[in-house]
């Protein structure tokens, strides 16, 4: 894996690519925005391991599992932490609290973020565990990029795709400088890792994320 570089404050981070609050995303409860969507637009078969739903909420706000443990939380559009809510008062869903440390120079793209911190159902900020970081995409990329990448990744795996609770791993786009997909230095694709599950006794893409290699 490369080796992770260029450690930033996140302050500068934020200073250097602000926007305003109302392009945050919104990860309120039942905010429509972050509902899961399926991998497949208009085909394949529903609920199946073909076709699982991606687990927005997972990958945009991040979530505070039944156990109590804070978990994902892998992109920020434009460089800006989800909300709970739309307004610019609005509380954060998730924060980067540890700076953040690219993986390739000279950056801006994927990157490592520290000090992880999610809000659970009561708004308190929970520490994300063990090394409390996350991958993040590149925070040029959109949410439908992002979304089309994790699409792309695990409908073009390198490997073939366990059963429940089956790791992946795929190419965040099908060319360099792909058009509606999320790239990464030079606009060359990267590798994007997940994993699906049944929960419930539904398929789910519950997470997924950049890996630090090509």
């Amino acid at each position: 894996m490369d080796r992770f570089v260029n450690v930033l404050p996140l302050g500068l981070l934020a200073a250097c690519c602000s926007l305003p609050a109302l392009a945050q995303i919104d990860c309120s409860a039942g905010a429509a925005g972050v509902n899961p969507v399926p991998v497949q637009i208009g085909g394949g078969l529903a609920n199946s391991r073909m076709n699982p739903q991606i687990n927005q909420r997972h990958v945009f706000c991040g979530e505070v599992n039944a156990g109590g443990a804070a978990t994902g939380f892998h992109s920020r559009p434009n460089s800006h932490d989800p909300r709970l809510g739309t307004g610019a008062a609005a509380a954060l869903a998730a924060q980067i609290t540890g700076g953040v440390q690219y993986i390739v120079q000279p950056g801006p793209y994927r990157y490592l973020g520290g000090g992880i911190q999610v809000a659970n159902a009561a708004g308190v900020m929970v520490p994300k565990g063990g090394a409390g970081s996350s991958t993040f995409f590149p925070d040029s990329c959109s949410q439908v990029q992002v979304v089309a990448s994790i699409r792309y990744a695990y409908t073009h795996p390198f490997s073939v795709i366990g059963g429940a609770g089956g790791a992946f791993t795929g190419p965040s786009a099908p060319s360099v400088g792909a058009v509606g997909y999320c790239t990464g230095e030079a606009g060359n694709p990267f590798t994007i890792g997940g994993f699906v599950n049944q929960i419930g006794g539904a398929w789910t893409l519950n997470t997924a994320y950049p890996i630090g290699n090509f």
